[in-house]
């Protein structure tokens, strides 16, 4: 696609294309009524002196003519006159410019030549004069297209300006004017307003929610610790409890990444850290998922692999793709592999069906065939979104033994 003018550009180049226009149908009506004119003068005359001339030849006289003017009778009338039929002609006379009239009467040819060089030398005036009021014309209209074009622009840069700083509903320049950059101007103000109300709420929401959830889960947590003390004797009981306070972790952990998400990435002040411990960490969380499951979950790894990122979003992300693949197989391998910038989770499990290969990443679609209200969804949206966020990249491949695989690819940084 042709990148468009500016604004500013098009208003110069239609004052431009205006005199253009204007000037040249000028010049050209101009130029043309000159000539016409010239013609029907000059034909008129040399009609009205030949008139003369055969009149006074039949009465054995020859008129005066004109210093510019010749009259010619047969034999004196040049050569290059004799070949041309009667009529108005215009031609060169040796190094004259002439126009020239022939009349055939009775047996007699009669020529009335008039030398036009003046004429000429005043036409070219008249056309090098309309020349160069055409190019005036044109340079006065782009110096006037351009300043009017900045004056006309100059009230839309400053509200585009103003914009772009962010300026306040109030700050925005020509709320007063009641031409159509005050109606923009106003628009923009409501819509800034409107805006700003919103990001307060958004704000004051997430304060609420970090402070109603924390408390609770802090709670939750502590008593879990206490009970799961208390019950080291009861291994069944135990095993709850520790549930409780593993969940419990896991859920402040999310609320963390989750408001974590709600800033904008720049504002996070990612640390450098190392991922083996992130993924280490948690596949442990998701081996109570496997129970009962005939499936080994194996990491792979060579070398201790590093990344600039919030270790609760970077869990986030591994924990919702490693839950998916221990959910979704039931017997098999669970294969995760990590090297410098890349993480590869594959498992052997049901697969996705086609039909939702290109939208698994939206919200609420599932990737397998179980009822709508079995889920909400969400997991692998989190997933992209949250990757995104932080400049990782998230794609699905499907394998050709069958089952999926998840490739997370990240900016591969030095060991902090």
């Amino acid at each position: 696609m042709k990148p468009r003018l500016s604004l500013k550009k098009r208003i110069a180049l239609t004052y431009i294309l205006l005199a253009v226009a204007v000037a040249g149908a000028f010049s050209l009506v101009s130029y043309i009524s000159v000539k016409v004119i010239e013609e029907q003068v000059i034909d008129a005359r040399l009609a009205k002196m030949a008139e003369r001339l055969i009149e006074f030849h039949r009465q054995g006289h020859m008129p005066d003519a004109p210093p510019e003017v010749r009259f010619l009778i047969d034999a004196n009338i040049p050569v290059e006159l004799r070949r041309l039929p009667a009529g108005f002609h215009e031609l060169k006379l040796g190094n004259r410019q002439v126009h020239a009239l022939l009349r055939d009467h009775g047996t007699s040819r009669y020529a009335v030549v008039q030398e036009v060089d003046e004429l000429e030398h005043t036409e070219l005036v008249i056309l090098l004069s309309l020349a160069i009021g055409f190019a005036v014309s044109v340079l006065l209209a782009a110096v006037l297209g351009v300043l009017s074009a900045r004056r006309v622009i100059a009230p839309v840069a400053a509200l585009a300006d103003a914009v772009s700083r962010n300026a306040g509903p109030t700050e925005l320049p020509s709320l007063s004017a009641q031409d159509e950059i005050g109606v923009l101007s106003r628009a923009f103000a409501k819509r800034t307003d409107e805006l700003q109300q919103f990001l307060q709420r958004e704000q004051l929401f997430t304060g609420d929610v970090s402070h109603e959830l924390r408390t609770p889960l802090t709670v939750i947590l502590g008593a879990a610790e206490v009970l799961a003390a208390q019950l080291s004797d009861h291994p069944a009981q135990y095993a709850t409890a520790e549930r409780i306070r593993r969940v419990a972790d896991e859920t402040a952990q999310r609320v963390s990444a989750l408001l974590l998400l709600s800033r904008v990435p720049e504002s996070l002040d990612a640390p450098r850290i190392v991922l083996n411990t992130i993924v280490e960490s948690e596949m442990e969380r998701c081996r109570p998922l496997l129970d009962g499951k005939t499936v080994k979950c194996r990491l792979d790894w060579t070398e201790r692999v590093s990344a600039q990122v919030r270790p609760e979003l970077a869990g986030i992300v591994i924990g919702n793709l490693l839950r998916n693949a221990c959910r979704h197989t039931d017997q098999g391998m669970i294969l995760v592999q990590l090297a410098a910038g890349r993480l590869v989770i594959e498992d052997t499990g049901t697969g996705i069906p086609q039909r939702v290969r290109e939208r698994l990443f939206e919200r609420f679609v599932h990737g397998d065939d179980r009822p709508a209200h079995e889920g909400t969804g969400l997991g692998l949206s989190i997933v992209k979104r949250v990757a995104e966020h932080i400049g990782w990249d998230v794609r699905l491949e499907i394998p050709e033994v069958g089952g999926t695989r998840f490739v997370l690819s990240f900016p591969a940084v030095p060991l902090p």
